[in-house]
């Protein structure tokens, strides 16, 4: 039996034959070029002549790394993540923690006794730090890539590398240079800024020996020298570093050969997709009569706004950056902020009345200056205080902010909203969360067979619907063709794959839980700003519907801004326990703070349950999708390698 791994990188493309003794037969590396398919086609013909040997006497070819996808003629993709997992397994069986730095990528990876992935991290779309960052500086320096780690070890500590971004870090090399300092020394500082950034990725998982380092940048000794410095152990590395990827692929090929007529290592989702346009058929459900009146966050008190006469517009943002937003905030500022940003300056929000935002978080304070500076006194533009807790003082003070929130929109279309209007609006409002809320119970428990990605679109496009039409809309989605209640069960297939909580605040790019979905699981659950979290909790009807809804935003599911982070801990534990989830994803974006401060903590409480958990940290608008569906599909396979151990053990 021989199986073939091929790990095409950004870089080189590594091919390794494995006999059914685990003897490696035949290995190649050579550069991947333009095209990843070519690389792979000429590799393959490449390891096959070394071996003497034909395609037909290969029973299985397993791919990996970035260009796993083009391989046509490979009958399994795996992630690198936990391919080199494996493969650093087969050269060091003791290993327990395996730093592997690549041409585009960097990722520190926690394994168990059998080389099965525990927790990873890795680099976001930035090559800070990766092989071809190493290949620029060296170039800057006008020596060959080979030299640098050699040249490194001669030169002292004195300089400083201040940025690891390739631009800029390149800019500083060039000053060091006109600066006459001495090759040698550069090198040094250049490998010091990135063994302590991957020094830093490496503390976040828990370094554990033993300690084994892969990819093509293992070969640099300056690099190794500086990690085993920081990290304070010894680096172990394979004859060859750059193959232990490829040969992970190969050892999870010669599994799968010896037990063909098992479920595939890699599970493909069977969720039985409905045309996404059947799902949005209706067009016009976002289409109203009234005048529309935007606004940027969940505890926005949208019944107000309807009671008015308004119809309330959750702002989306653009889905393009064009850079516009960055003429009035600040680059490192949340990208949904700078979205809705770049929406305004685009002129698609002219159609509004106003935006109300909410006074969230200190970007959010920043955009409603920057708006205001731009209208003037054009819109109807309104700021409400939001506090940090939902005790019965913090209740009765958003009361009065909501009160005078409606005195100024009373102000604002001169004329009084009455006691009636709020109520009805306030029922409405009731009738449709009470509908959505029951969709969703339906779709948790099995009853329906939407998938998760559809779902989500729905919810999403249900939060700027107009709500009769909306609660109409999925009251028709739940009947079947007799119009009974009874909706489309899962199948078996469907219930078998993994069961998947996607948390966080706002996800605007519902393809991610395409992404997820696509790479081998069902996303049955979410707690998000622009998913469930909408439809949490009803209005408790009194006499004073200002303190109602004051209740309601407040003790409905919290988002990290809220101060009690154990309260949103012990919420998602609950729906984790309930619905039988099996992993969870946190979902974040880039530069918001709130989040990012609770994520720690739920990490804590995670690993005490031994309950798999992924964080990803997005931009707003959508790209990387190479990169999350990586990650994804490292995180699937390190959570089948759980549920198979626990099917074990019980």
């Amino acid at each position: 039996m021989l199986s073939l791994g091929i790990d095409i990188g950004s870089l080189s493309t590594d091919v390794v034959l494995l006999n059914d003794k685990r003897e490696i037969v035949a290995s190649e590396v050579i550069a991947t070029g333009a095209s990843s398919k070519k690389a792979a086609d000429k590799a393959f013909k490449k390891v096959l002549e070394v071996a003497r040997l034909s395609e037909k006497d290969i029973d299985y070819v397993v791919a990996t790394g970035y260009g796993r996808i083009r391989v046509p003629f490979a009958q399994e993709v795996v992630t690198e993540i936990t391919c080199h997992a494996k493969g650093a397994h087969y050269f060091f069986p003791k290993v327990r923690t395996v730093i592997d730095i690549g041409g585009q990528d960097s990722k520190v990876i926690k394994v168990d006794q059998g080389g099965n992935v525990m927790d990873f991290v890795m680099n976001d779309k930035c090559a800070a730090g990766t092989g071809r960052f190493l290949e620029v500086m060296a170039r800057t320096l006008e020596i060959e890539l080979e030299e640098m780690g050699t040249l490194s070890l001669q030169g002292g500590d004195k300089l400083s590398i201040s940025s690891l971004c390739t631009v800029f870090a390149e800019s500083e090399v060039v000053s060091l240079i006109g600066a006459d300092h001495k090759r040698e020394d550069i090198c040094r500082a250049l490998h010091i800024a990135i063994a302590k950034r991957i020094a830093a990725q490496a503390r976040r998982v828990g370094v554990e020996e033993q300690v084994v380092m892969s990819g093509g940048v293992a070969k640099n000794v300056g690099m190794v020298k500086e990690l085993e410095r920081l990290l304070s152990t010894r680096l172990r590395m394979s004859p060859d570093p750059q193959i232990v990827g490829a040969v992970g692929a190969a050892l999870i090929g010669l599994e799968i050969a010896g037990k063909r007529n098992s479920p595939s290592v890699q599970a493909k989702s069977t969720v039985e997709e409905r045309p996404v346009e059947e799902i949005k058929a209706d067009a016009s459900l976002e289409e109203s009569d009234l005048p529309r009146m935007g606004y940027l966050c969940t505890y926005t008190p949208i019944e107000v706004i309807r009671a008015a006469g308004f119809h309330p517009v959750r702002i989306t943002g653009a889905k393009k950056a064009e850079g516009l937003a960055e003429e009035h905030l600040c680059t490192n500022i949340c990208p949904y902020i700078k979205a809705s940003m770049e929406e305004k300056l685009s002129g698609s929000l002219e159609g509004l009345e106003g935006i109300v935002f909410m006074n969230s978080c200190d970007g959010m304070r920043r955009l409603y200056d920057a708006w205001k500076r731009l209208d003037g006194d054009k819109k109807f533009n309104y700021i409400l205080d939001l506090p940090k807790t939902n005790d019965a003082a913090a209740v009765n003070y958003f009361s009065l902010l909501i009160k005078n929130f409606k005195e100024r929109l009373e102000k604002y279309c001169n004329r009084k909203i009455t006691q009636e209007e709020l109520h009805r609006s306030i029922a409405l409002y009731n009738k449709v969360r009470g509908k959505a809320k029951l969709f969703l119970q339906k779709q948790w428990n099995g009853y329906l067979s939407h998938s998760g990605y559809e779902v989500f679109s729905l919810m999403k496009r249900g939060i700027n619907a107009v709500p009769e039409k909306f609660h109409d809309y999925i009251t028709l989605l739940m009947k079947d063709d007799r119009g009974d209640p009874a909706g489309r069960p899962c199948t078996e297939e469907t219930k078998a794959l993994p069961r998947l909580l996607i948390w966080g605040g706002i996800l605007e790019n519902e393809e991610i839980i395409k992404t997820i979905e696509e790479a081998g699981a069902r996303v049955v659950a979410d707690d998000l700003c622009s998913g469930s979290r909408f439809y949490d909790a009803l209005v408790e009807v009194q006499d004073d519907p200002f303190l109602a809804l004051a209740g309601r935003y407040l003790g409905k599911s919290p988002c990290s801004r809220m101060a009690n982070v154990f309260d949103r801990i012990n919420r998602i534990l609950s729906i984790i326990e309930k619905r039988s989830i099996h992993g969870a994803i946190y979902h974040t974006l880039k530069f918001c703070d709130h989040s990012l401060y609770d994520y720690p903590l739920f990490k804590k409480e995670f690993e005490k349950r031994n309950i798999p958990l992924l964080h990803l940290t997005c931009d707003y608008t959508p790209g990387a999708h190479g990169q999350i569906r990586t990650r994804v599909e490292a995180f699937l396979e390190q959570l089948q390698n759980v549920r198979i151990n626990a099917q074990s053990q019980s």
